[in-house]
């Protein structure tokens, strides 16, 4: 292990909000990844990381007091630890009372897709597991996303998260190849532990994933590549898979990629440069260049493959027992439909942003669906398209669309 700096810092904040959906929160307590992953986007100048990103590690050691301050301001309790630190203490006999006991209203996502949760300095810090440890103490579902095996550390744990409300791993999992992992993601674990670790997590019954992202141009799309992962997936017990292609924002992000390239694939160079040297602010491949290169729809392959290895291509939604459930199931349905006529059908025209406008609508709404007579639901913000939708969903409880393509099952985790 090359020589890190973890460097304590306390923090002003932790918990990031979405102005999209109130079902989540998000929160990371670090700045910084030891892993170094030669694609990462998080290296990008949006995210205003330091320079020594891959050997300065800050830790916000702060967090944990952060996140419990925030639940305690919403008025959410600590109900699974012996003493509460509240007046229930002094009343042991409304500890159990089910009027006291706030429902859970938002996930607790520790997503490390910039700066992983398990990286090494996890291992001194604990910091990740001290969250954890909050997050079950007051009953709050948590996500989480790594490239490490560290998790398994807090197996006990993340099992009883999952049995008091839900816990889930995913891991990212992008090159089969041995030789071709190292180079790119030089100091993570490697993809053959994480998919032990992955099947470990699925046979404690703890729901893990795949996030098969970004899938490498000429490297990692290959058919040797794409099959290996979703068969391993497959015989490991992968709750879900997804696939996203390779983004490489101007600067440092898009510098450091070619320059690994270049040591490593000098072949492929001259490609990369015509394929990426339109300098899309947000890294996205000239569609023109990968039309002739006849580069693969890496997305809609993805759900090709999943179809032929039953892997959901989806990550299946939980939605937290205080939401309004009918809302969240519909928003889910038709954000699941705009998705499919797009990017799997190749649909155009206006309908499918109305449908994914109406997702969104749906996703804010304070009033419940389910309790609104139909003239009310007419007046919405809905368009026509997106309507018939909604009204199927109330009516059947299920989408006609997803049922007949086999997309309906598994689109919501079921306890």
């Amino acid at each position: 292990m090359e020589r890190v700096i973890i460097q304590s810092v306390t923090a002003k904040s932790l918990i990031r909000t979405s102005s999209q959906s109130s079902a989540h929160v998000h929160l990371n307590p670090y700045q910084g990844c030891y892993h170094d992953c030669r694609y990462c986007d998080g290296k990008s100048e949006r995210y205003y990381m330091h320079d020594d990103f891959n050997q300065r590690i800050y830790v916000k050691i702060n967090a944990p007091n952060l996140l419990e301050n925030y639940l305690l301001k919403k008025g959410f309790i600590p109900y699974n630890r012996d003493f509460t630190s509240t007046m229930l203490d002094y009343f042991p006999s409304l500890k159990n009372g089910a009027s006291l006991k706030l429902p859970p209203k938002f996930i607790i996502s520790m997503f490390g897709n910039v700066c992983d949760v398990y990286q090494p300095a996890e291992e001194k810090t604990q910091i990740t597991r001290k969250l954890l440890q909050i997050v079950h103490d007051f009953g709050f579902p948590t996500r989480i996303l790594t490239k490490s095996t560290l998790m398994l550390r807090d197996i006990e744990l993340l099992k009883s998260i999952h049995m008091e409300s839900f816990a889930r791993i995913a891991f990212t999992i992008t090159l089969a190849n041995e030789k071709d992992q190292l180079i790119f993601e030089p100091n993570a674990a490697s993809t053959l532990e994480r998919f032990e670790a992955l099947r470990a997590l699925r046979k404690e019954g703890i729901p893990a994933g795949i996030y098969f992202t970004p899938v490498i141009p000429f490297i990692g799309d290959t058919e040797e590549n794409l099959h290996s992962i979703f068969s391993i997936a497959k015989e490991a017990g992968a709750e879900f898979i997804l696939t996203g292609g390779l983004t490489l924002r101007p600067g440092r992000n898009k510098d450091e990629f070619m320059h690994t390239l270049a040591e490593n694939y000098s072949h492929l160079e001259e490609k990369y440069l015509k394929l990426y040297g339109n300098n899309n602010r947000g890294g996205q491949p000239d569609p023109f260049v990968a039309e002739q290169f006849k580069l693969i729809d890496i997305i809609k392959t993805g759900y090709e493959l999943s179809k032929k290895y039953a892997i959901t291509f989806y990550e299946p939604r939980y939605i937290p027992e205080g939401q309004i459930q009918t809302n969240l199931r519909i928003a889910t349905v038709l954000a699941r439909i705009a998705f499919l006529k797009e990017r799997i059908d190749h649909e155009r025209g206006n309908h499918i942003q109305e449908i994914r406008q109406a997702a969104a609508f749906i996703e804010k709404m304070r009033d419940d669906l389910g309790e609104m007579k139909d003239e009310t639901i007419l007046s919405l913000s809905i368009k026509e398209r997106a309507l018939e939708y909604v009204f199927e969903m109330l009516k059947d409880q299920q989408s006609k669309f997803l049922v007949e393509r086999n997309d309906w099952n598994n689109l919501f985790y079921e306890k």
